[in-house]
């Protein structure tokens, strides 16, 4: 779709009230109560204040804004306010990252951690750099991992922002301290995982109130993580691991008995690096070491750039899983367990070694899968452009909120699962000085291979974004069989000796902007697309 000044989604129903999540019982109010006495939050907004200058106000920007596309709505549309207000891309990415930490925290709760790529500069120079924030195990033994989100997203807003810190925190917390309505994304991932939410206390008050799952259109209050995000607000993200919000957090953990050490809480740190060009007749960036889901969507994008368009619609499928095989073995001889690599990025992700990937066919290496994760992108009036992917390594993470506590953690890393290896970002330019494409995806393994087939469809295919998201996809499974979400594949692939199945329900979700013209050049042919495997929405106004 062409970027439009009205949101794409349907009617909402009409709202009904359920118990807030402190409506557990007098002990959860007062434990409640003493936690918020104890963070005693400032507003004093000592955070960004040289970045006065932008006004923020919603609606103060007139013409072309720029866009978004996230695979929760509601974060969508507080992107979108925050661009109309005259914030860069970084602002509205964001504010729609911390939103969803409310909106669909089953994906990207506050303690997981995820990846963004971040397209900057102006005139005839424009670079991509890297910013990976990973939930990581702040100790060898560690069971509940290192928040890497409120780190990771301070980080870019004070690299690449132009609104003030508070501009960009205050919808999402205004979202879970007043309230917002549930989205059809949310209501799923409660329903498929009500029965981990019910052990809980307060997560089924909050999330299975009367012990019914919430609806599309279900009003949801989650006071505690408001309290979170009024600390992040006013006194950004060190209170959350060293001071006294971390020391509040580590106790009523223990209180629980989970393992949550203060020092555990104070590891980790941002990486912020050169993104990885990738390609020769595009230029594509994808990001580093440890993201793992990247670095296949680059191999898979520069092995078959030259050859895409030449292969016949039909022959393509097979291609692209010969090539994600040969990749796949290719990256198991450079990519450590603990996603570091051996080599250095220059030599792994070399052009010739990349070219030699494609159609090399052969069987996949073992690699876990780890599905989970969300999306969004986003473009703004001046040509920047992020991309990023975030996830809890497990559907609601770890599934617990000790009382006392104030948001949902992510397991730690583990070998064989649980992390966040197959979330990809991808940014592409022309010249080296104007956006072309800009995409994200998760949900697994698949995840890679899904965007380096949109990126591939519209940057060579010369399809439109609609259709390249539309696109049968295919996944490997853990038995070595393909599963595929179009039934019109199965039996092409069945004639080339693939096993393969249909998966009901999709493969991966790809978030998306595709500008032939360039972004800088005419923003207005952009188009920004969400996958209608979810339930996102894409909105922009022109």
């Amino acid at each position: 779709m062409t970027l439009d000044p009205s949101p794409r989604c349907g009617p909402v129903p009409q709202a009904r009230s359920i118990g807030r999540a402190n409506q557990s019982g007098p002990r959860a109010r007062a434990a409640l109560c003493a936690l918020a006495a104890s963070l005693a939050l400032s507003g004093c907004g000592w955070f960004g204040g040289s970045k006065s200058e932008a006004t923020g106000v919603v609606g103060s920007v007139r013409g072309f804004l720029g866009g978004v596309s996230a695979a929760e709505p509601r974060a969508a549309l507080v992107a979108r306010d925050i661009l109309s207000g005259g914030g860069s891309a970084a602002d509205a990415a964001v504010a729609a990252a911390l939103a969803l930490t409310v909106t669909l925290p089953s994906q990207a709760p506050l303690g997981g951690g995820g990846f963004c790529l971040v397209a900057i500069g102006s005139g005839r120079t424009r670079t991509v750099e890297s910013v990976a924030f990973p939930a990581i195990a702040g100790a060898p033994d560690a069971r509940i991992a290192t928040p890497g989100i409120p780190r990771g997203l301070f980080a870019l807003h004070a690299r690449y922002g132009k609104l003030r810190w508070e501009q960009v925190v205050t919808p999402a917390e205004s979202l879970a301290r007043n309230g917002t309505q549930t989205t059809r994304a949310l209501a799923i991932d409660v329903a498929a995982h009500a029965q981990r939410l019910a052990a809980d206390p307060i997560l089924r008050d909050t999330f299975l109130p009367g012990g019914r799952p919430i609806v599309e259109g279900d009003r949801l209050v989650q006071p505690q993580t408001a309290a979170a995000l009024g600390v992040l607000r006013s006194r950004g993200p060190g209170d959350l691991h060293q001071g006294q919000f971390a020391r509040a957090m580590a106790q009523s953990f223990a209180a629980a008995g989970l393992a949550l050490p203060l020092d555990a809480l104070g590891q980790g740190a941002v990486q912020l690096l050169p993104a990885i060009r990738v390609g020769e007749a595009n230029d594509l960036f994808v990001g580093a070491a440890p993201a793992a889901g990247a670095l296949a969507t680059g191999q898979i994008f520069a092995a078959l750039e030259g050859r895409w368009r030449a292969t016949a619609p039909d022959d393509r499928p097979a291609l692209l899983l010969s090539t994600a095989a040969a990749a796949s073995r290719a990256r198991a001889e450079w990519l450590r367990a603990d996603l570091s690599s051996a080599l250095p990025m220059g030599e792994a992700m070399a052009a010739a070694r990349l070219r030699a990937l494609a159609g090399a066919g052969g069987e996949f290496a073992a690699e876990p899968d780890a599905p989970g994760g969300t999306s969004l992108v986003v473009i703004d009036r001046e040509g920047g452009a992020v991309a990023c992917a975030l996830t809890g390594h497990t559907p609601w993470g770890i599934a617990r909120l000790p009382q006392g506590s104030a948001f949902l953690m992510a397991p730690a890393p583990v070998e064989g699962g649980a992390d966040s290896r197959w979330l990809t970002v991808a940014i592409a330019m022309k010249d080296r000085s104007d956006v072309t494409f800009v995409g994200a995806a998760s949900g697994g393994a698949a995840a890679p291979m899904a965007l380096a087939q949109t990126a591939l469809d519209t940057l060579q295919g010369r399809e439109t974004l609609a259709r390249a998201l539309d696109a049968a996809r295919m996944q490997v499974r853990p038995d070595g069989s393909i599963g595929v979400d179009g039934a019109g594949l199965l039996a092409a692939l069945g004639a080339r000796g693939y096993r393969a199945g249909e998966v009901p329900g999709g493969i991966a979700r790809v978030q998306a902007v595709h500008c032939p013209d360039g972004l800088v050049a005419s923003g207005a042919t952009c188009r920004i697309e969400t996958d209608r495997r979810g339930a996102g929405l894409a909105v922009g106004s022109n």
